[in-house]
């Protein structure tokens, strides 16, 4: 049997603060959850996410992203580069790390 979902990032279940933005996460289920971040020009994961990564020198995150606005410039530890820019999709393995690009807030859909 199928079943809806529907939340509204105006009521976020979790809001997490940076120096330079801020991500809105709403849960779908219990294993599942979106989040919405918006991030200033000058967010930067060595400044804003690497002190809370727990020893990291890298996100040891995956994400699914489709990028609404702004651009965001993504460094894999490899080496291998792409900016993300509106309208486009990512899938990032762990072991990335990334930058705003430009004097535009990015603002991302991540899950």
């Amino acid at each position: 049997m199928g079943s809806i979902v529907m939340r509204d990032f105006s009521r976020p279940d979790d809001v997490y603060e940076f120096v330079h933005g801020r991500s809105l996460v709403v849960r779908v289920s219990e294993a599942e959850e979106v989040w919405r971040s918006e991030l200033e020009p000058g967010w930067n994961w060595d400044e804003d996410l690497e002190p809370y990564a727990e020893g990291a020198t890298s996100c040891p995150m995956t994400h699914r992203e489709y990028v609404v606005s702004g651009q965001i410039r993504y460094l894999t530890d490899e080496g291998t580069e792409v900016v993300g820019a509106p309208g486009d999709f990512l899938f990032i393995s762990p072991g990335h790390r990334a930058w705003v690009v430009g004097d535009e807030t990015c603002v991302l859909i991540d899950w």
